[in-house]
């Protein structure tokens, strides 16, 4: 067995979805004992720009719930034939987060897209992708 635990990052992006597909073809490649974490993380901290700083208002937040709610139940259907197989969503900084994690679960590799949702957020918040590869202690597989 190559890996015991997968831990994927998805947020229901076009690289998100290859990263997941990739994830679950190494967890069949791995056999039976390998186990899939799948995480949405949600980021509901505001925003600062220059002298701007964009907070979410609750409708948004309500709302930013429900897509994420969404986007775990859509990895739940693309992880189904996996035995071994959980998405969860979690809130807070995406990176962070990923690291945390996979850490505190033991995986032993991380699959994540190479680009996230949305240009802008990766431009102010930076890219996930390279943070998580630039802190890991463990291999980062990032799916173009």
């Amino acid at each position: 067995m190559l890996f015991r635990h997968i831990l994927v990052a998805y947020d229901g992006s076009k690289q998100a979805v290859k990263a997941l597909e990739k994830a679950v073809g190494l967890v069949e490649a791995c056999g039976g004992g390998t186990k899939l974490t799948v995480v949405h993380i949600l980021n509901l901290a505001p925003v600062m720009t220059g002298d701007m700083l964009f907070a979410p208002t609750a409708a948004m937040e309500t709302l930013a719930v429900e897509r994420a709610e969404a986007i775990v139940a859509d990895a739940e259907r693309k992880t189904s034939a996996v035995v071994r197989a959980a998405a969860e969503m979690h809130i807070g900084t995406p990176a962070k987060m990923v690291l945390e994690l996979a850490e505190e679960r033991g995986c032993d590799l991380i699959v994540l897209g190479s680009r996230g949702l949305g240009k802008l957020r990766e431009f102010v918040l930076g890219s996930v992708s390279q943070h998580v590869v630039q802190h890991a202690k463990i291999p980062v597989l990032v799916v173009k």
